[in-house]
């Protein structure tokens, strides 16, 4: 049974339900929603990921200068410039990750096993040594093998960590196997274990109390149950269940949900069916820049099932979220041909504009048009 002294939620709305394609959050809205979050009696809240856009760095250096009774979290890459920019913001927390999964490790990041624990020890030892308290998280964790899984938790415990994360990153975990994996993994560890659970398949909440009945320490958790694809545990269904039906009684202030709910959904503008599993319009949009790299080589490293099982399509979102990979594939489908140099400028002003959630091909040849004079026409051709 649950812990009563043990539970804790971690938010990630201002950085995962950021990631929600056609969500982009002002930094005056990212403060109400960290004040509300706090209010409500979250205990850590994660603020962004710093190397994302320049608007992402600002708000998370200035969601770091609230006062606020949760534990403050940047998020992060497993590398050392990522890890950098949390020290130079002066956030408390960093949660870093790394995908642990023979997906991940040969389509994400070209790396053998022993080259990814390699870069693993180094970022957490390097985190640790900068002063950071540390989360490492195994990115699609649920498709790692167990026993590869088990080395990587024990050589970031080893290597300082203070939490150990597993990822359901493309929500294909069941109740039973989530309980199982928790369950050896916990065996393993002396440090607490946190789960991230996503929702592709509608089980992300079921996934998530089913953690914590088998040891979980923390859950991470949305308002309205924003993030990539069709997003994670919401806030609301977690803390009622665990408060209603677990007896969990952490003063959680139920009486906010609603307040909470349309605050969110007012910032975010989402149409509420978006977010459905397999149906919705977002449940095979790809919006950060690391998952549509992956992506674009090999499908299966975010999608635990093809859009065309169901007769879907495949969507990869641009704004400013993403990466040179997805903005090459959108301009090669365009038949726009730009040099490297070319896509970085192109992407450092969709970067700068963070208010445009969504650019469409018109808008990319409109920008694209008025920087010829910047990026020069040799640079940018018509592919024949």
């Amino acid at each position: 049974m649950i812990s009563l002294k043990q539970i804790e939620i971690l938010d990630s709305t201002l950085r995962e339900g950021e990631q929600t394609p056609g969500v982009s959050f002002s930094l005056d809205q990212k403060v109400a929603i960290a004040k509300k979050l706090d209010s409500f009696g979250v205990d850590f809240i994660e603020l962004g990921h710093p190397a994302v856009s320049p608007d992402v760095y600002e708000a998370v250096e200035a969601l770091n200068s609230l006062n606020l009774n949760a534990s403050k979290v940047a998020h992060g890459c497993a590398k050392i410039s990522d890890i950098d920019d949390a020290v130079a913001i002066g956030v408390p927390w960093m949660g870093i990750f790394f995908g642990t999964s023979s997906l991940s490790l040969k389509h994400k990041f070209t790396v053998t096993k022993k080259e990814a624990l390699q870069r693993i020890e180094t970022a957490v030892k390097y985190g640790k040594d900068s002063g950071l308290k540390l989360r490492f998280t195994a990115e699609d964790a649920s498709r790692t093998d167990i026993d590869f899984l088990i080395q990587v938790g024990q050589l970031v415990q080893n290597s300082g960590a203070d939490r150990f994360s597993l990822a359901d990153t493309v929500g294909c975990l069941t109740p039973t196997k989530m309980k199982e994996l928790v369950i050896r993994i916990v065996s393993e560890l002396d440090i607490p274990l946190h789960v991230h659970c996503h929702n592709d398949f509608g089980m992300a909440t079921a996934n998530a109390l089913s953690a914590l009945e088998a040891g979980a320490r923390c859950i991470d958790v949305s308002v309205n149950g924003l993030g990539e694809r069709v997003g994670l545990p919401p806030l609301a269904e977690i803390t009622t269940a665990l408060t209603k039906i677990y007896g969990v009684n952490r003063n959680w202030v139920l009486g906010m949900i609603p307040e909470l709910t349309e605050m969110v959904g007012v910032y975010s503008q989402l149409d509420s069916n978006a977010n459905k599993p397999i149906v919705g319009k977002n449940a095979f949009t790809h919006k950060a820049g690391l998952h549509v790299k992956a992506v674009v080589k090999e499908p299966q490293s975010y999608e635990a099932i093809s859009p065309e099982t169901v007769h879907r399509k495949r969507h990869l979102e641009i704004d400013k979220f993403t990466g040179k990979t997805a903005l090459k594939n959108r301009l090669d489908k365009m038949n726009i041909s730009l040099s490297d140099q070319g896509l970085s400028m192109v992407l450092e002003r969709i970067k700068s504009k963070p208010n445009k959630v969504s650019w469409t091909d018109e808008s990319l040849l409109s920008l694209i048009n008025s920087m010829k004079s910047v990026i020069s026409t040799p640079i940018l051709k018509e592919k024949p």
